[in-house]
């Protein structure tokens, strides 16, 4: 009912713009956010073209809006962008639901749902696709009942041109396209004869949004990029980064999803998260009245539409007529809202059917329920229409304060979680991996967190440019090949793409790529992630070892021997101490829990130092020819160093304290050397912590005491603790699921069982000569 918008300078549309971006920036994320965010910002900065199908738009919207004479940070504009998008994404629902609903309060407040909903207002303070798709499906849906409330072929041109454009942004767009565009050219008559010229107009305005496709194979041309994705410069190449092929086309997951969900179980999970969190009981609630209200108008007054009696004389034939005219306009609208419900079912069935991410790891559900948001604006305008149905019922002054109770309720319940106006983690992160390597370095990534934020901060903001970073899994697609001319000169590719050594052929493995340039680049060849494949031929003539956030190859013995070994504990050691002291703290779990990519880093740092702690405890253990020659004295303080660390990590890491039964293992193997030294000297705590990583103040005998362990007071004898610590972690690592599974286990059994048989007879033989 478009006559019904009011047309004061504050009407509900720009009060919720306002509102909305009122609560926005006060949350806005400083810097890069995790996910695809610092590649696709990257990629905007450079022109260079994003992980598939390319994202032309938003690439476009990147490079201008960052290309603007602004002083602040590329990834803080981007985030401010989302932000406006946002804003604008609530201030169109609010229309919209003016289009259906004469009651301007339900109105206003459907707006403030969306932008108060948590998933939406994630990825309305970050960089990131949705909102921008969030804003052009909003803007198709508004146009879409615009045509339905009030038909004019003015709408369907803009209906054709923004779903072209919305295509070149995010491809599930086109679950509200197909629907809305079939019913439309039906209702329309648009293949009727005499409609043809309507037809042919709405088709070039369709090609004219989609044309930003157009411009990545041109910038691959004529503006080429180390580090962009795909060949686009070709049709086919073009067609197959478009459809996603990398990834599995109408897929979200290209690992296994043999035991993934359903479509009924995701809709199931769909509605539960709506009605408990995105939305809550009583936006559920008013959406489900929305629908049903607008259904028995649509159909027949089934839940209260109808029409009125008409009264005698004249008077009465006036207000009966001014009275059809009414009723009419409430069956045109009852028949819109049906006609998007529509859509909003169609979405659900056809994206549940395709989706396959596993929901069941809760980073993945987290991947998948980012697609929740573009169905959930349709379910803000249900519940917009369902307020209108409960304004009727009990009145504005009760309707005012049901919905500002639950709009303060929910931003009060979510407010500390969707403030990211703290959340620098991954420039954090991004700038540690980096500074941890030495100059004219090459950094090869396969991992998307370390992709994704390193890449920003050396595209956008110029950060380490004498390192060289390269993608391992783009490597391994076949149309690398296409790449390796423009790394002549920079990195030697001794083939045409990545490839697992059983299958050579015209590629080259992990080896011959350590070969061609472990001599050209002085400051070394470091891995962020792991390798793709099994291979383990290269372990003859190179070395692993941990080296911050990544990982270090050098030629064998270079770094595990003489100088090159005390070298790489002092370098590795003060790595982990700049890590430590640069984040301060990791991420709050509370706030950042396991389906966010922030809770990633806690897994980064943790992780990493425990490699480097495992690492150094293989090499003090080696003997033989093997040995690194060192004194008794500096073995001793690098296991009193390892069991430190240990202990830092079986104090902090819940994850590996509940799960990882190596953990045990090695910190129990640790002692036991300790024990075994000939040095003899009573260490007391102090000289035990002070060897502890000052990890957030971390006291680590409060550390262990908590655990229940057995700690030394200051002043005892060192062997009595290591010798309680020992017995405690193996006695764990033995009760531990899975650990039966280990090559360990049954020497580990044996070796304790043995100790205790031992100590039993001591003490047996003692009470006997005693008891003499």
């Amino acid at each position: 009912m478009s006559s019904s918008q009011p047309s004061s300078l504050l009407s509900p549309p720009l009060i919720v713009f306002l509102l909305s971006m009122s609560l926005y920036i006060p949350t806005l994320c400083p810097t890069i956010a995790g996910g695809d965010a610092g590649e696709l910002v990257a990629e905007g900065c450079t022109l260079g073209t994003a992980h598939p199908p390319g994202y032309p738009t938003f690439t476009l919207l990147t490079y201008l809006l960052t290309s603007l004479p602004l002083p602040l940070r590329p990834a803080y504009i981007m985030n401010l962008s989302s932000a406006l998008l946002g804003s604008l994404t609530s201030s169109y629902i609010t229309s919209s639901v003016l289009l259906l609903s004469p009651s301007p309060l339900p109105s206003l407040f459907s707006g403030l749902f969306n932008t108060i909903s948590p998933l939406t207002w994630q990825y309305s303070v970050t960089s990131e696709v949705f909102s921008l798709n969030n804003f052009l499906t909003t803007l198709i849906t508004h146009n879409f009942l615009s045509y339905l409330t009030s038909p004019s072929p003015s709408f369907l041109y803009k209906g054709a041109f923004l779903s072209g454009l919305s295509l070149t942004n995010q491809h599930t767009s086109i679950l509200f396209i197909v629907p809305s565009i079939t019913y439309l050219i039906y209702i329309a008559e648009l293949l009727h004869f005499n409609n043809r010229r309507k037809l042919l107009i709405c088709a070039g305005l369709f090609l004219v949004g989609f044309s930003s496709y157009v411009t990545m194979p041109i910038f691959a041309v004529y503006k080429p990029h180390l580090g962009a994705w795909g060949d686009v410069k070709s049709l086919g190449g073009w067609m197959n980064h478009f459809r996603r092929a990398d990834y599995g086309t109408f897929q979200l997951f290209s690992g296994d999803a043999a035991k993934s969900e359903g479509n009924i179980e995701r809709t199931v999970a769909y509605l539960v998260d709506l009605a408990s969190k995105q939305g809550g009981p009583g936006v559920f609630f008013l959406g489900i009245w929305g629908i049903c209200a607008c259904v028995g108008v649509a159909f027949g007054g089934m839940f209260g539409g109808g029409g009125r009696k008409g009264g005698k004389g004249k008077r009465k034939n006036y207000k009966e007529k001014n009275n059809q005219v009414q009723d009419k306009e409430k069956v045109n609208a009852a028949k819109a809202v049906v006609a998007i419900f529509g859509c909003w079912v169609f979405y659900l069935c056809v994206f549940h059917t395709l989706a396959n991410l596993p929901l069941s790891n809760p980073l993945l559900y987290g991947v998948h329920q980012r697609f929740w948001m573009q169905p959930n604006i349709l379910f803000f305008i249900f519940a917009g229409v369902g307020g209108g149905k409960f304004a009727e019922r009990f009145g504005n002054n009760v309707t005012m304060v049901t919905l500002a109770a639950i709009v303060f309720y929910t931003v009060f319940m979510n407010y500390s979680k969707v403030d990211l106006s703290d959340d620098i983690w991954f420039d954090y992160y991004a700038r540690s991996v980096l500074e941890a390597l030495p100059r004219d370095s090459l950094l090869v990534i396969n991992y998307d967190q370390q992709w994704t934020s390193v890449r920003y901060l050396q595209e956008c903001e110029g950060v380490r440019p004498d390192i060289i970073s390269v993608n391992l899994s783009m490597m391994s697609y076949m149309w690398w090949k296409t790449k390796v001319p423009l790394y002549e000169g920079i990195v030697n590719f001794p083939g045409t793409n990545y490839v697992s050594p059983r299958l050579k052929g015209t590629g080259f493995t992990w080896r011959e790529l350590l070969d061609a340039n472990i001599d050209m680049f002085e400051g070394g060849i470091y891995l962020g992630g792991n390798l793709n494949y099994k291979e383990d031929d290269y372990l003859d003539k190179y070395e692993i070892v941990p080296w911050g956030l990544s990982k270090r190859f050098a030629k064998r013995n270079e770094l595990t021997t003489g100088s090159g070994f005390l070298e790489w504990v002092d370098t590795s050691r003060e790595k982990i101490h700049e890590l430590t002291n640069r984040f301060e703290t990791l991420p709050d779990t509370a706030k950042y829990d396991e389906s966010t990519w922030e809770w990633t880093l806690q897994r980064e740092y943790w992780d990493h130092l425990y490699e480097r702690t495992s690492h150094l405890l293989e090499i003090l253990l080696r003997d033989g020819d093997d040995a690194v020659p060192m004194t008794p004295q500096l073995k001793f303080d690098l296991l009193i160093e390892v069991a430190a660390s240990f202990e830092l990590i079986l104090g902090n890491d819940k994850l590996k304290r509940e799960e990882d039964y190596g953990l045990y293992k090695n910190l129990g193997l640790c002692y036991m050397h300790m024990i075994k030294s000939d040095k003899g000297l009573s260490y007391g705590t102090k000289h035990f912590s002070d060897k502890l990583i000052n990890f957030q103040g971390t006291d680590l005998i409060e550390s262990v005491s908590t655990l229940g362990f057995p700690v030394v007071s200051p002043g005892s004898e060192w062997r009595n603790h290591a010798t309680d610590r020992w017995s405690t972690l193996w006695r764990k690592y033995l009760e531990m699921d899975g650990a039966e599974n280990d090559g360990s286990y049954q020497s580990v059994k044996s070796i304790l069982t043995a100790v205790f048989q031992s100590v039993g007879e001591a003490q047996q033989a003692r009470a006997a000569q005693g008891g003499q």
